[in-house]
């Protein structure tokens, strides 16, 4: 999912040495995929000491589209919240294109809110404010941006994306090492997620795209998310979250399972959605969207 990061001090440094990042990424991205098995060594033992199969796993690093990508790591410090424009979902032509995409899965949504008791308007609040209704997916590689922050658990690695990015200085370093070290553990998990993921469903890790941060489909669900609140809303024997109908399932199934239940509270709403998405600013977008969809 979508969801907000915390504006840690430490951005405060990187928004400095971003511009650098930014102009050698390329650079530095054409080099990593040269030596994707260099970078991701450590991460592959990981891997495969964690139970996954060992050829698979070396066959997967081996492929070509399979890259260390340093524009993902500068993308975390490029997001910020504040900047958002959250207005843009709430205007007249996204409130009339919701509104046709409520006609166009009417089937759908019905049957989401009869299994799992959510409101329509709300499930397509979500993806409008998530993907506009289906349309922007993302196209950054979530095996390579996974792959990327959890390989900053190795120290060699650590120290290359550090020397890329500024000059030494003991203090920004610090900060610099309980950031990677915090993202890479979440990283890492969320790694092994998606790899469970696409192994159970028969799909070919290079080919999905999502958001920076790894976020999948429609909903714009984690890895983890899809696990353990996805949902195959077309009955096609497969979860496919680029599909509408296994969408809207599995943010009903989503938002069900952290607490909605019909003609539920305003107050509970807000915090049940705030759940799929830890931002203020979020939940009330999401809440006015399904106002102005009563009209």
């Amino acid at each position: 999912m979508g969801q907000m990061l915390p504006i840690f001090n430490i951005a405060k440094f990187f928004w400095g040495c971003l511009l650098i990042f930014i102009l050698f990424a390329p650079v530095l991205s054409a080099q990593a995929a040269k030596s994707a098995n260099d970078y991701f060594e450590y991460l592959q033992k990981r891997l495969i000491s964690d139970g996954f199969d060992k050829d698979m796993i070396q066959k997967l690093y081996e492929k070509p589209q399979v890259y260390f990508e340093t524009n993902s790591v500068s993308s975390f410090f490029a997001h910020k919240e504040a900047r958002l424009n959250y207005d843009q979902f709430t205007d007249r032509t996204s409130i009339q294109k919701a509104k046709k995409y409520m006609e166009n899965h009417q089937a759908e949504l019905s049957n989401a809110e009869k299994v799992y008791g959510v409101d329509p308007k709300i499930i397509t609040a979500i993806i409008l404010v998530e993907s506009r209704l289906g349309k922007l997916l993302g196209k950054r590689s979530v095996l390579n941006v996974l792959s990327t922050l959890a390989s900053l658990a190795d120290p060699k690695i650590r120290e290359r994306l550090w020397k890329s990015i500024t000059n030494p200085d003991q203090q920004k370093r610090t900060n610099f090492e309980k950031w990677a070290l915090r993202k890479s553990k979440w990283a890492y998990a969320e790694l092994k997620a998606f790899i469970e993921y696409v192994t159970r469903e028969g799909i070919d890790p290079v080919n999905i795209t999502g958001s920076y941060a790894g976020a999948i489909g429609i909903p714009q669900f984690m890895p983890s998310n899809i696990l353990y609140y996805a949902e195959d809303g077309n009955r096609d024997e497969r979860i496919n979250l680029f599909n509408h109908a296994d969408a809207i399932a599995s943010i009903a199934s989503y938002l069900k399972q952290n607490g909605w239940r019909p003609k539920i509270s305003g107050k509970k709403a807000y915090k049940v959605i705030y759940r799929y998405n830890h931002s203020d600013y979020y939940v009330n977008t999401i809440l006015k969207i399904s106002e102005l969809l009563e009209g």
